[in-house]
């Protein structure tokens, strides 16, 4: 298998030829933009105070829900 040269590209990489150069580079260089594409993690700080928001936000909604209800079926509360 080794040997024979077909004219299918394929994924397999052979470990015994050597690479030129420019296919390195442009290797190097996919992986740079793959590096530089990637989004940043949001800090510890940030992801709380987000929570935060949130939690506060539903409490909200959820009593107004409830206010709803309470009137909806004219319970006393």
């Amino acid at each position: 298998m080794q040997g024979h040269d077909t004219d299918k590209q394929s994924n397999v990489v052979s470990l015994f030829t050597v690479r030129d150069k420019s296919a390195a580079k442009a290797v190097d260089q996919a992986d740079a933009e793959m590096a530089s594409n990637t989004p940043e993690t949001p800090a510890f700080d940030d992801v709380m105070t987000k929570n935060a928001r949130n939690q506060e936000r539903m409490a909200k909604e959820r009593a107004n829900a409830n206010k709803s209800v309470l009137k909806s079926y004219r319970i006393k509360h």
